[in-house]
């Protein structure tokens, strides 16, 4: 077997330097290049290179998620300076876990380390105007009232459209013309349509439903946020 092995190796390499001669390289040119590529090649010098490949894109893997890390803790400086530190320690916690969600990065990769000055005052001074003018642009009432009125909507169509399929399935159950296999798929397709224009209702109005509250949540942790900020200047005031 050995033999076998070896006789097919030298006639592999005495193709593949021919193969360099017609290339254009000399006999003594094409050995070179020959030898260079049983270094390259050799699978230590493989397993080196996937090994280099793959540190590589790890490395990288690790800089994209620090960064995104950075930037959202940078985005919600003013939530987290308000925030205790246990609390805070568990959000970051939480904010690294989602952000490295699907990355291979390198072993023992960590969160980076928070940096989070205290607020000055002039920054503290113009969080307050941008929180009152935000909490100044939101309609509570009106939200509140949409969604009121959202729920009573998908409470009302919904009951109206099934009692409206109900009438249309006796209509055709009362229909005698109509053969016993044809009523079976008439009656199916019924109420598919009916069932298919009560889930476009429900979804339409549950996106309303959602969004306002989304809002109304905003509004309120700003109006906390606000209470929060008011707290710390007038202290630093005070100093």
């Amino acid at each position: 077997m050995n033999k076998q092995l070896n006789d097919r190796v030298n006639a592999l390499e005495a193709l593949c330097i021919d193969l360099l001669i017609k290339t254009g390289l000399n006999p003594a040119q094409s050995r070179i290049a020959f030898d260079d590529y049983q270094i390259k090649y050799t699978q230590e010098a493989i397993d080196k290179r996937a090994a280099e490949a793959k540190a590589k894109a790890l490395s990288e893997n690790y800089r994209v998620v620090v960064t995104e890390f950075n930037d959202y803790v940078k985005a919600h400086y003013w939530e987290l300076v308000f925030m205790t530190e246990k609390q805070r320690a568990k959000y970051l916690d939480d904010v690294w876990a989602n952000t490295i969600t699907g990355f291979e990065l390198p072993e023992g990769s960590k969160s980076p380390a928070l940096s989070l000055p205290e607020p000055t005052i002039e920054q503290l001074i113009s969080r307050r105007t941008e929180l009152i003018a935000s909490i100044e642009r939101v309609m509570v009432s009106t939200l509140e009232e949409g969604i009121t009125h959202c729920e009573q909507a998908i409470a009302d169509v919904s009951t109206r459209l099934e009692r409206e399929l109900n009438t249309d399935i006796a209509k055709l159950s009362k229909d005698g013309k109509i053969k016993p296999s044809e009523l079976e798929r008439m009656i199916k397709e019924t109420k598919s349509d009916y069932h298919q224009r009560i889930r476009k209702n429900i979804q339409s109005n549950q996106r309303q439903i959602d969004s306002a509250k989304v809002s109304l949540k905003i509004h309120k942790a700003q109006q906390e946020q606000l209470v929060q900020v008011d707290k710390l200047l007038g202290a630093m005031l005070t100093k």
